[in-house]
Parts: C-alpha cells; sequence; structure tokens
C-alpha cells in the first residue's frame, strides 16, 4: 500500500462531532487533506464537485436524499471519487448492498483512529477495505427484542433488501403487483412475496402502513 499517495477527503455527515473528530484524526497526516464536507445529499450534489476529492466518508442516514440514490449519484457525476461508507449501522447483506452498488469500503463509526485511517488510505488506493464489525450495531449480535432503543426506523429500512426497497417504491406508486412485476421483470408471485416479507421485516400490518414507512423514510 502506497500511503505516501497524497488523498484528498470529503465528509458527508449530518453530524458536526463526526465531521470535526474526522478533521482532527486527518489533520497529523500530511498526505491526507479534508477538502469539504455536506450535511446532506443536496449540499454535497453541490459541494463535492467543487472540492474534487479522492475519497467521499459517506455517511447512509441523512436527510434528504436515499443513500443508494446518493451514491449512484456520485458513481455518475463525479465517478472519480471513491466511495468509503461510514456507518454505525451493519450487516453481511447491507455491505454487500453497497459494494453492488458502487461502494469500495465500509468502516464502522465505532472504529478506532488507526482502523478509519487504513480504512480511507485503501480507498484512496482504490483498494477495497471492509472493515470487521466488532463494535458495529450488527443484526448478527443483538437481536432487537434485547436491545429496542436501537432499533429505529432506519435500522428497520436496513433490514430490507434492494429488491423489496424497489419493490416498495413501486407500492407507493398504487401499482398492482401484477404491474410490479411486469415493471421488475419478476413475476406476481414473487412481489407478493416480496410484500409479505416486508410486512413481517416491519412488523405491519397492511400496505398502508408499507406506504406511509416509504414516505417517512424519504424512499418517494
Amino acid at each position: 500500500m502506497n500511503n505516501t499517495l497524497h488523498i484528498k477527503v470529503f465528509i458527508a455527515d449530518d453530524h458536526p462531532v463526526v465531521v470535526q473528530g474526522t478533521g482532527a484524526i486527518l489533520a497529523p497526516y500530511p498526505h491526507l487533506t479534508l477538502v469539504g464536507s455536506a450535511a446532506s445529499g443536496e449540499e454535497m450534489f453541490v459541494s463535492l464537485p467543487k472540492a474534487r476529492p479522492n475519497v467521499l466518508l459517506l455517511d447512509l442516514n441523512m436527510p434528504g436524499t436515499d443513500f443508494y440514490e446518493n451514491i449512484a449519484w456520485v458513481k455518475e457525476q463525479t465517478p472519480w471519487v471513491k466511495i468509503l461508507v461510514y456507518s454505525e449501522y451493519y450487516s453481511p447483506e447491507l455491505v454487500k448492498s453497497l459494494l453492488h452498488a458502487g461502494v469500495l469500503g465500509f468502516v464502522p463509526k465505532s472504529a478506532s483512529p488507526e482502523e478509519l485511517y487504513e480504512a480511507i488510505v485503501s480507498v484512496g488506493n482504490e483498494e477495497a477495505y471492509i472493515a470487521p464489525p466488532a463494535h458495529a450495531q450488527s443484526d448478527n449480535c443483538s437481536a432487537p427484542e434485547h436491545h429496542p432503543e436501537l432499533y429505529d426506523d432506519f435500522r428497520k429500512r436496513l433490514g430490507l433488501s434492494r429488491r423489496e426497497q424497489e419493490v416498495l417504491v413501486l407500492i407507493t406508486h398504487g401499482l398492482s403487483s401484477q404491474r410490479i412485476g411486469k415493471t421488475l421483470f419478476i413475476s406476481k408471485h414473487t412481489v407478493e412475496t416480496h410484500r409479505k416479507n416486508m410486512l413481517r421485516k416491519l412488523d405491519f400490518n397492511s400496505s398502508t402502513e408499507l406506504v406511509k414507512f416509504a414516505v417517512q423514510q424519504g424512499l418517494v
């Protein structure tokens, strides 16, 4: 790994303490420079192209746009930027989905400064980096019934697969299962299975609750 490569970092996170703390972590390293930050997807869309960073340190749970939309925008509009997700949420399915969407690395917010540094340098050198989720809020290490204070709506949303979220968006548009199936090139039966799985995962009883949830989460 070439640690001497100069890496410009941009942080997208709505918590000022995270931005300031990350800046403090980067400060001792002359080859790492914090070139900008944004507290929402909309701010990032304006500031990121101007800052021209090598690495985007991206929080998933920000106001406004959906994190998949944020990733897709970065890949399309600023393709030179390497995305490192920095989040308190973790599951193997989530990381797999993020990598499929074009993310190059994942590091939990519980990571040590040394781990965060290593993650930034790795991604800056175009090397994939997935930090072990030793202290992240992992679906594998804590059941929601044992820690209900951690099981918020955003965490519930992360329990949905990418396909389930696509089905959910089309449900909010009022499409029937048959229409949704034709749109996504899957069978009506598969759509109904996705609907049932979402109701079970979110502990809902009706499609009306699914629609309300989608609106609250900014999916539509």
